[in-house]
């Protein structure tokens, strides 16, 4: 194997380190002149020399030759070996991938480059995009043919005419951040009421694509919230609703026209002739695609928001920080939401987001640029 060397923008082979330190040693060379004739810093060409004389060999420890990041991260066995072992299990910690890499260099066949270490591992993954983020778990139940019908549906509907709609439940572990900052080596005790004697309440909120926030009603829990409590919401929520006109184009239909909502339980069949009853269009999500659903991504924002309320009006009742948090949710953001949920439907699109789709540029990654 030709192994490499990178010097900036520059990557040199072992025949350019055999080179230079020939020249330098038993050609009278100046390490200024071999670095010219390398068009190579004159403190890379040092390196080579004081290696050799330290050593004897060209590389003080074959076995470890080119384990730096800077070099590996263009080598196409190593980089194809990566996205093999990361997306057969993607869960896996970066010790664990070391481990799989350690056994690669064991096999026949396989070369010992495929034993590296955790820091070389990490650079190299952090360089070729792959980060340490959060997992979405997506339940195996859901049907995909479904969810790609639903996304064509919801991909020929104008965002403005349509009102998502939801529920959630919050409670103290949801006014409360989990880190901060303080000394090195030291643990910070927080003192702060528990959780069970906080603020607990059941939020019904409806958003639109240009309006934002269009109708909440926030109670507090227990009891949860039931039918009649979804009856009593769209009660105050169609009236708030345009019709939507039979036959006429999407284009040319009113804004929030189309009522967005989920299975839950209390989404009754009574609803369902309410909402049919007062004109709009009824829009029921496919089983377990809360990715679909803008207010989904409100309801994560909210709880940002309520930690943020929480620090900067402690001495305040639970139910004004949760109303200040609810009136921070502007519309631009909320508008943000609708936006990312149509991309998603997009991406369950196959003749829109597959290879040959108009789309596709938008999911594809950018290029690895070398630094």
């Amino acid at each position: 194997m030709c192994s490499t060397k990178t010097t900036g923008n520059m990557v040199f082979d072992d025949t350019a380190r055999m080179l230079a330190v020939s020249w330098v040693l038993f050609e009278g060379f100046t390490k200024k002149e071999a670095a010219r004739r390398l068009a190579c810093h004159r403190l890379t060409v040092q390196g080579w020399v004081s290696a050799y004389i330290a050593s004897g060999e060209w590389w003080p420890d074959p076995v470890l030759r080119n384990r730096h990041a800077d070099n590996i991260i263009y080598d196409s066995h190593f980089l194809r070996a990566v996205n093999a072992v990361i997306l057969s299990d993607p869960e896996q910690l970066i010790g664990e991938i070391k481990d799989v890499f350690a056994f690669l260099s064991t096999l026949p066949g396989y070369r010992d480059t495929y034993k590296t270490s955790i820091g070389t591992l990490d650079r190299v993954l952090r360089a070729t995009g792959f980060t340490y983020r959060r997992l979405y778990r997506m339940c195996r139940e859901r049907d995909q043919e479904r969810r790609v019908a639903f996304a064509r549906v919801l991909t020929a509907i104008p965002l403005r005419c349509i009102v998502s709609v939801d529920e959630t439940h919050k409670d103290g572990a949801d006014m409360r951040r989990r880190r901060g900052r303080w000394l090195r080596g030291m643990r910070y005790d927080c003192l702060s009421r528990a959780e069970k004697n906080m603020l607990r309440t059941s939020t019904m909120m409806a958003v639109s694509y240009e309006t934002g926030v269009i109708h909440c009603v926030t109670t507090p829990t227990p009891p949860a919230q039931n039918s009649d409590d979804w009856l009593i919401f769209l009660g105050g929520l169609l009236p708030t609703m345009n019709e939507f006109v039979p036959g006429l184009p999407w284009a040319l239909q009113p804004e929030k026209c189309v009522l967005l909502y989920d299975n839950a339980p209390i989404h009754s069949a009574e609803a369902d002739a309410w909402i049919a009853a007062a004109g709009v269009f009824p829009l029921r999500l496919p089983p377990y695609s809360p990715d679909f659903q803008p207010i989904e991504e409100v309801f994560s924002e909210l709880s940002s928001l309520l930690k943020t309320m929480h620090h900067a009006f402690p001495g305040e009742p639970d139910a004004l920080r949760h109303a200040l948090a609810i009136a921070a949710l502007t519309a631009e953001n909320i508008g943000t939401h609708f936006e990312h949920c149509l991309m998603e439907a997009v991406r369950n699109m196959p003749e829109l987001a597959g290879p040959d789709g108009p789309w596709r540029e938008a999911f594809e990654p950018l290029p690895m640029e070398r630094e």
